[in-house]
């Protein structure tokens, strides 16, 4: 079985779920995904509030929406307007190294935005889908925090989703490295490699799959 060392929130959630869901996608790569209109929304969106944020002219993109898409934009637009001096990053893709049970692996994903003030960060997530119904709790929320207090050093730092259509925003407050760590590795305990020291026990794990 092959080993993967690297974990995005999604795959959490999927390892979480299911261990054979988590292999068929990650592992032998059997899911197929597709594209929905949904999905698609997203990405246009994505790119043109990364773009208005980092100041350049948006006016070809916005031609390129629907009119349901600019009655969208224009209520965000408004919003963004007044905090957009405030981003420090947009589509800001990160990788943490971190270990369990002297493992090493590591932790990936984008944060949409990174918002600095006097109270410290906000890490925002750009949301065309409903936001999370336990975002404290989500896996999204728990590896985002973590990364970020570790690339910033600090525990001043919270996680917001941001509705594109509705402009609802939901705010979640960093809790504790340890708590978040707490959670990541009972999910990856799941995996062969991170619950046997030594790789003659790695082997026979395998093995037996």
């Amino acid at each position: 079985m092959q080993k993967i060392d690297t974990f995005s929130a999604n795959s959490l959630k999927v390892l979480d779920k299911s261990f054979e869901e988590f292999k068929n996608r990650y592992i032998y790569n059997l899911s197929i995904y597709k594209k929905d209109e949904r999905t698609l929304l997203g990405q246009k969106f994505h790119g043109l509030i990364c773009f208005y944020i980092r100041g350049f002219d948006v006016s070809r993109l916005l031609s390129d929406l629907s009119l349901n898409e600019l009655v969208f934009w224009q209520k965000l637009e408004k919003k963004l307007k007044l905090i957009r001096a405030n981003f420090l990053k947009t589509e800001y893709s990160f990788l943490i190294k971190d270990e369990l049970n002297n493992v090493p692996f590591y932790l990936t994903g984008r944060f949409d935005g990174i918002y600095k003030d006097e109270n410290g960060y906000i890490i925002y997530d750009w949301k065309t889908l409903n936001l999370p119904k336990n975002p404290a709790y989500d896996l999204q929320s728990i590896v985002y925090l973590y990364a970020s207090s570790k690339i910033y050093k600090t525990d001043k730092i919270k996680m917001r989703y941001l509705s594109i259509e509705k402009l609802e925003t939901l705010d979640v407050d960093f809790v504790s490295c340890e708590k978040y760590k707490e959670k990541i590795d009972k999910i990856l305990l799941k995996l062969p490699w991170f619950n046997f020291s030594s790789n003659n026990d790695l082997e026979f794990q395998e093995l037996n799959f």
